[in-house]
């Protein structure tokens, strides 16, 4: 389980996970809404997700995209920026 409000800590570790020069992954914290980042590829600035933090409904904290899909549990943090990176990965780049 994460050990913040919203899995700040948690996301903080998948932004530095990601690969920089391929992507740049931003926190964001608004009051009023539950905190995440934004990672786009460099590349194709099209190519952007938002990335949670929460419980699943086993309480299991995990990593998920804006379209409520889990990525990843917090724990393995390199499989979840493989994923990401694999999601928002333009064709005909590296």
């Amino acid at each position: 389980m994460s050990g913040d409000v919203g899995g700040i800590a948690d996301l903080e570790k998948l932004a530095a996970e990601l690969d920089g020069e391929a992507f740049k992954a931003t926190l964001m914290t608004v009051a009023g809404r539950r905190p995440c980042i934004r990672v786009v590829n460099r590349e194709a600035v099209m190519l952007g997700e938002y990335i949670y933090a929460a419980a699943a409904g086993d309480q299991q904290w995990w990593f998920w995209f804006g379209w409520a899909e889990r990525i990843a549990p917090v724990a393995d943090v390199a499989a979840a920026a493989r994923k990401i990176e694999r999601v928002l990965h333009a064709v005909g780049t590296r």
